[in-house]
Order: structure tokens, then sequence, then C-alpha cells
């Protein structure tokens, strides 16, 4: 299966670019963050109740679960066999409100394998390439433990540059099962 990641930040451009990646990638499951606008129809385009974060099944992949309710600031689905969450926890979100997003992932995610964690968890740490931690992190990491969740960013690549800086907040944990069945 041929996974994407992308942090879209609400841009239109980027948007029409990911459909034509999608298509020359053969790409079968998007994990997107900060789309620009939700696309249809609804059983391949699976976002979240604020229209931030989203899983895009391409390739006739059927989803073969979905969460009963849609949640604020993540998506989930279970697509060949694989359980697939997407996030995007905005910088506005206060550390009591990080902790309970992180709380309602894992709730959701408890029992499920094998699983893949992805989004925007604007978390700064010396772990994944930032230059100093942040509170964000320590909460993130002692959340995904609790699901055996195991990082995939590698080196200090930047994910995100902006007029800001450059920053490493866009993350992906997968479950240690996975973690050797992925080639990059």
């Amino acid at each position: 299966m041929r996974i994407l990641q992308l942090n879209l930040n609400h841009c239109e451009t980027a948007q029409d670019l990911l459909c034509d990646t999608i298509s020359r990638l053969r790409i079968d499951v998007a994990i997107l963050c900060e789309q620009y606008k939700n696309l249809a129809p609804p059983n391949t385009w699976l976002a979240d109740a604020d229209g931030q974060a989203a899983i895009w099944v391409q390739g006739g992949i059927p989803v073969q679960e979905r969460p009963a309710r849609v949640h604020p600031y993540f998506s989930w689905a279970r697509i060949g066999g694989i359980f697939f969450f997407s996030v995007y926890a905005p910088p506005r979100l206060s550390g009591i409100e990080f902790s309970a997003l992180l709380a309602n992932i894992t709730e959701e995610a408890r029992g499920k394998r094998p699983l893949v964690i992805a989004g925007d968890f604007n978390a700064w740490s010396t772990e994944w390439g930032c230059r100093a931690t942040r509170p964000r992190a320590p909460i993130l990491l002692d959340s995904l433990a609790l699901l055996d969740a195991v990082l995939l960013n590698t080196g200090v690549v930047p994910t995100f540059n902006g007029r800001q800086g450059s920053s490493v907040v866009d993350l992906t944990f997968v479950s240690e099962s996975l973690a050797p069945r992925v080639l990059s």
C-alpha cells in the first residue's frame, strides 16, 4: 500500500497539485492536514469535524471501518486492515486542550492494530529534529507510548518551511509491528 502524508496549509494550489501527485505516484491513502477544502465523495474523503484533518482513499481500496461520529481535530478509518489516523492539533490549543485531544485519540485507537497516526501536532522536540523541546512534546510521546507507537521521522529535515522559519512538526507514528514494513 502506498501512503502519503501532507500538510496543505489551506492552499488551493497545493491541493490541486495533490490530486496530480496521487495519480502520478499511485497513492492509495493520503493522510492530510489543513486541507483547502473537503472533497467528495464522502466514502473516500474522511474529514474531521473542523475540516482540518482528512484521509483520502484512492485506488479502489474499500474503507472497512470508520467512526460512528466525527471528531474535532482528527479523523480515522480502517483501510486494507490498517487503522489510519489523521491529526491536526492547532497551535492555539492550550496544554489542557492538547492533552484532551490526545486522550480522545488514544481512547479511539485503543485496541486498533496495526496503526498509523500522522499529522501536524505543532509539537517541537529535539528528538525529531527541532532546536528545542516545548511542553507539547512530552505530552505527545507519553500519550502515544500507551499505544506502543514509534516515530518514523528521521533526520532533521524540516516538515514546514515558511516566513516564520522552519520546523519539524508534521510527524508519523506507527505501531511497532508496522515499522519494519515501511520503506520510506
